[in-house]
């Protein structure tokens, strides 16, 4: 922690999203009032304050109007920084505890108090000053105006000594007096911190306010307050992370491929995917499929449950192929399991950043973000799931999240948890339930930035895992399981009597083809055999010309020759 230097003058708290909600932290010089019920937090903050700035090499002084040192350590030690209390040099404690009578007598000797606060401040190089239940100190003045006396006096003595100055103060509505000696204090002061108390699912919740802080800006809504081992936190003052981390244009496989496929490639990096359905319709085998394609990749996923133990998980996944245990002893995967129902969702919240700055994850699994409606708390789930996403995506996590589909109709599509519209990539799980049968769906709503299929396909679940299977329709219709097996056998029927129709009449018109041919042969036979006759009566009739020519030209000859002896005798 270190002194912000601005132009009022702040001293940062070291407090989780205090100091983005004060813009810087709290004055480095004059009083700050932190005011509250019982139990709101009041001591604890000023306490943690006070070992940040000891962590960070600075000192302060405690003056309790109500504890000793001993319960005053003794009470910070359940906390992970309460041993930086116990350092003698950098915390010095003043037990200021009215004696007996002096509250009856009402007197009390503020300059004694201011002179033991510098002696001790010099000695510890102190730079903030802690006044706890300064509503004693009130009760031994006469009046509302020397309380307010002594108040102004304690403010400008720490201005005068650069010194910020805490000031912690009860508020009890059912003491009027009381009342009317803080409101003038409030009014006098310029940064007044209100912490409250109230019951929500019978759990206590904290709440913290700026009530006001003169010459700074500052976040002026209510914000939730939680106080665990580390002591206390304002989880949604933490300033919303802006884009810090380029788009990419990578996109990263689901581990089941026909899915990459209708999602025109896979997912984006760094971008956020819901996975809605009913119960049974299996978001969180999905989610693991994602898990363990990350791992498999060499990235770092951690997969936050709210519905099962780790070893159950990876007993069920391993059913459909999915093996998670080999990912967990690799030191890629890891799952933490949570209670939804245990804590407010404010410490959830705390928790999931915990986990992303410990282990610094490339995917982060949460199943199911509609668990935390299980959480009691004044703010809805939906502001710290939105906050978380956010974060996540800021730094580059590529989310995927499951959620309880609203409303018991398998068609369905809206979720319990309400965060379709903060996804960019939804998948829809569903059932089509035919002829007593019930099987699962998938169909992508939407994928920003992707031409994805807008068909929905029956999701198979195998030993050797997740599948797709290729869209089957029929009319209108798409069909999955028996519906989709006994069209296709009376499909595969028909094709079978088509294919044997087809065969047999390629078996008759071969035959008649073959007849045709033989016909043919016998008609191209008869033919040649006519041919060879027609040859040989057309030589018998040319040779037979020849012979009655020859056999004529014969007679002729003899003809002649008699002429010419008849002659020859006259």
């Amino acid at each position: 922690m270190t002194e912000t230097a601005t132009r009022m003058g702040k001293r940062a708290t070291g407090i989780t999203g205090l100091d983005e909600v004060t813009r810087g932290g709290l004055p480095s010089v004059g009083a700050t009032l932190v005011a509250g019920q019982p139990g709101a937090g009041k001591t604890v903050l000023c306490q943690q304050i006070l070992a940040n700035a000891i962590h960070a090499g600075q000192g302060g002084v405690f003056v309790s109007f109500e504890e000793s040192s001993q319960q005053i350590r003794r009470d910070a030690s359940s906390f992970n920084w309460g041993h930086l209390l116990k350092d003698g040099d950098r915390l010095q404690i003043i037990d200021a505890r009215p004696q007996p009578g002096m509250e009856a007598a009402g007197s009390f000797d503020i300059d004694g108090l201011l002179a033991a606060i510098g002696a001790r401040s010099q000695s510890s190089n102190a730079s903030w000053i802690v006044l706890d239940g300064i509503d004693r100190l009130l009760r031994l003045q006469p009046s509302a105006g020397q309380a307010v006396e002594q108040i102004a006096t304690l403010d400008a003595w720490c201005q005068q000594h650069q010194l910020s100055l805490l000031l912690t103060a009860k508020l009890y509505t059912s003491d009027n007096e009381q009342q009317a000696y803080l409101e003038e204090i409030e009014y006098l002061l310029d940064t007044v911190l209100m912490l409250s108390t109230d019951l929500v699912g019978r759990r206590l919740n904290r709440r913290f306010r700026i009530a006001k802080y003169r010459g700074s800006s500052h976040v002026t809504d209510e914000l939730p307050m939680v106080m665990d081992d580390n002591g206390l936190h304002v989880p949604f003052g933490e300033a919303q992370a802006s884009a810090t981390v380029p788009v990419s244009q990578e996109r990263l496989g689901t581990g089941i491929q026909r899915l990459d496929k209708v999602l025109g490639g896979g997912i984006h990096r760094g971008s956020t995917t819901l996975i809605s359905g009913l119960p049974g319709t299996s978001k969180t085998t999905l989610a693991a499929s994602f898990a363990c394609a990350a791992a498999a990749r060499g990235e770092l996923a951690l997969y936050l449950s709210f519905d099962e133990l780790a070893d159950r998980i990876v007993r069920n996944v391993a059913s459909v192929g999915i093996d998670l245990a080999r990912h967990l002893d690799s030191g890629h995967l890891r799952i933490v399991s949570r209670e939804a129902w245990r804590s407010l969702v404010e410490v959830h919240f705390i928790e999931v950043l915990r986990l992303l700055d410990e282990f610094k994850p490339d995917v982060l699994v949460i199943d199911p973000v509609s668990a935390l409606l299980k959480a009691a708390s004044a703010e809805t789930p939906y502001v710290a799931v939105e906050r978380l996403l956010g974060m996540a995506r800021a730094r580059g996590i590529t989310s995927v999240i499951t959620s309880l589909s609203e409303g018991d109709a398998p068609e369905s599509e809206s979720t319990l948890s309400h965060t379709s519209t903060l996804a960019d990539t939804w998948i829809s799980l569903g059932y089509d339930i035919r002829g007593g049968e019930r099987n699962r769906s998938l169909s992508v709503v939407k994928s920003r930035g992707t031409a994805h299929s807008n068909q929905v396909r029956e999701l198979l679940l195998t030993n050797e895992g997740i599948d797709l299977a290729d869209v089957y329709q029929f009319g209108s219709e798409v069909l999955m399981g028996t519906a989709r097996m006994q069209k296709e056998s009376e499909e595969a029927s028909l094709k079978r009597q088509r294919q044997q129709e087809q065969s047999r009449r390629e078996h008759e018109l071969q035959r008649e083809l073959e007849q045709a041919r033989s016909r043919l042969n016998n008609a191209q036979s008869e033919a040649q055999r006519l041919e060879q006759e027609l040859e040989i009566e057309r030589q018998a009739t040319t040779d037979s010309q020849q012979e009655n020519k020859q056999h004529h030209d014969h007679i002729l000859q003899r003809r002649d020759s008699g002429k010419r002896s008849d002659g020859d005798k006259q």
